[in-house]
């Protein structure tokens, strides 16, 4: 596995949340519980969806494989979440579907060993000398690894810095580019509803 050391800078607590995990649905949407810092109590169940990648849908090839790669990073853990509002949802970070649309940070102990790492553009290795915390960007993870997209409806500031971690996973066929060419979930999605109307406009014969 690659890791992806990241810093997202300071911020109150009115400005980015906590959350523990408590379900993983695919390989870009979550469950989780929510700290709410002036209740000073948990809200329970609230429903999240990565801001800036897209995984295969679970009927697609690689679907179930990049839900439990997620499911390895970020299950019953604790992450930082940074709510993004988007132009098409009126600059309110919540998609269609009702899911807050967010960037994460996971902050862990990296024990002493080896650890292969994407940062500022490059793919390295190296030996970890002494145990400390490391702040890790789980959307740059899923890409780099090979496991998500980055969405191409949307213009923001770290695009660049997102498509070339995902050519980095084509050229080494990392994950679900290990296809010549997979399908991506969009267009997956596009062509299942496509189908779906097509069949509902046909006449009944009975």
């Amino acid at each position: 596995m690659i890791i992806v050391p990241d810093d997202p800078g300071p911020a109150g607590p009115d400005e980015v949340l906590k959350a523990a995990v408590r379900e993983v649905f695919d390989g870009d949407g979550f469950l989780a519980n929510v700290w709410h810092p002036y209740r000073q109590a948990w809200v329970e169940r609230v429903s999240f969806r990565f801001a800036f990648i897209d995984a295969p849908e679970m009927g697609q090839p690689f679907g179930p494989e990049a839900r439990d790669f997620l499911l390895g990073l970020i299950a019953n853990k604790e992450l930082r979440l940074d709510p993004v509002g988007k132009e098409s949802t009126g600059y309110r970070p919540i998609d269609p579907y009702k899911r807050i649309l967010c960037m994460a940070f996971l902050t862990e102990q990296m024990d002493v060993g080896t650890v292969d790492y994407y940062h500022a553009g490059k793919r390295g290795g190296g030996s970890v000398k002494r145990a400390r915390p490391v702040t890790r960007n789980i959307e740059l993870e899923m890409i780099v690894n090979g496991w998500a997209w980055v969405t191409e409806q949307y213009a923001f500031d770290r695009e660049a810095e997102y498509f070339a971690a995902q050519d980095d996973a084509r050229r080494d066929r990392r994950g679900l580019w290990a296809m010549d060419n997979p399908e991506p979930p969009w267009v997956f999605k596009h062509r299942q509803k496509r189908g779906r109307k097509d069949s509902e406009g046909q006449p009944r014969l009975i």
